[in-house]
């Protein structure tokens, strides 16, 4: 036993040493990276690109960089294979809003005038002004104005139950590409604030789940194939409680309707849609954040999303059972 202890004794040291000789450097060799994000939106007209590319900072804190990393003079190409055009992305900028460690204008590219609207395959190319080429592929989905299935719904339910259940038809890919669904029950309010009407919105959970800090919300996760999405009506109470958790005077509340939306995203958005949502949500410490890219030279994101929603009237008795003004 002792000279078990006693090797274990030297083995440790000897790693000790070994450790302390070898230098670990966080930051590597320097590399151009570039990265490209576009959403191709189904439920407006006006699409929007950026491309950004990696810097390089004084020690290792990249939140000192007061440089915009943005790439201008690249040449973004769009190609619908549903009509066969091309549609080209122009530059331009906005005034930034809100702290920003860049004090330039923020810049983007855009195309105001495209819409998807039907089942096609779609594509992306951009080159840049070195000549490199991102590249990146996805699909656009048809969405029906009558996918929610036409039920009434109110808050409360007009039929006694536990939960509001919205229904919609499951919509099918001629590829057969799975569909990814994220449902959303948001309250539109306005709250008085120095005697005018500031417009707000809460989002409701499905259910809280207890914790070592009090009661966590959980909401509704994108899925593929999901055909419902059930809201429990003590949820739903509680939510609007919490509107004016600590504000004695509910009247200063303005309660509109609630509004039941329904995004609809490919493959490739929800896959990274999930991944940034898990590095978010997890309790663990990650130090990096999990990286997904269908970017062909380089890195970023290009999806296609759509919505889709339904509006849900608050009866005016059940507001002023809380103490707030119906609309």
């Amino acid at each position: 036993m002792r000279k078990l202890i006693f090797f274990l004794f030297i083995a440790t040291n000897i790693i000790l040493l070994i450790s302390c000789d070898d230098q670990v450097d966080p930051k590597t060799d320097f590399k151009d990276v570039y990265a490209l994000n576009c959403v191709i939106r189904g439920d407006t007209s006006f699409q929007v690109a950026t491309i950004t590319r990696s810097y390089n900072v004084d020690g290792f804190d990249p939140l000192t960089n007061t440089n915009d990393p943005f790439v201008k003079g690249a040449i973004i190409k769009l190609t619908y294979q549903s009509n066969g055009k091309i549609y080209t992305f122009r530059d331009t900028s906005v005034a930034r809003t809100g702290d920003s460690r860049y004090s330039t204008p923020m810049n983007y590219y855009y195309i105001k005038n495209f819409q998807p609207t039907s089942e096609s395959a779609i594509s992306i190319e951009a080159t840049l002004p070195n000549g490199k080429v991102l590249r990146a592929n996805s699909t656009t989905f048809f969405i029906s104005p009558y996918l929610i299935q036409d039920n009434f719904y109110s808050i409360p339910l007009a039929v006694f139950g536990n939960y509001l259940v919205f229904n919609w038809t499951n919509l099918t890919s001629t590829k057969d590409e799975k569909i990814y669904y994220v449902p959303e029950l948001i309250i539109k309010y306005a709250k008085i604030q120095n005697g005018t009407p500031v417009e707000m919105q809460k989002k409701i959970p499905l259910f809280y789940i207890s914790g070592d800090n009090g009661d966590v919300p959980l909401y509704p996760s994108i899925q593929g194939n999901i055909t419902n999405a059930r809201f429990d009506t003590s949820t739903i109470r509680r939510s609007l409680e919490e509107i004016s958790a600590g504000d004695p005077n509910k009247q200063n509340y303005i309660i509109h309707k609630a509004v039941f939306r329904l995004l609809i995203a490919d493959k490739n958005l929800a896959i990274y849609y999930s991944a940034q949502k898990t590095f978010l949500d997890e309790f663990s410490v990650r130090v990096t954040q999990p990286e997904f890219t269908n970017i062909n030279g380089g890195l970023g994101i290009f999806g296609t999303l759509t919505s889709t929603q339904i509006n849900v009237p608050i009866k005016a008795s059940y507001i002023k059972s809380f103490g707030y003004l119906p609309y």
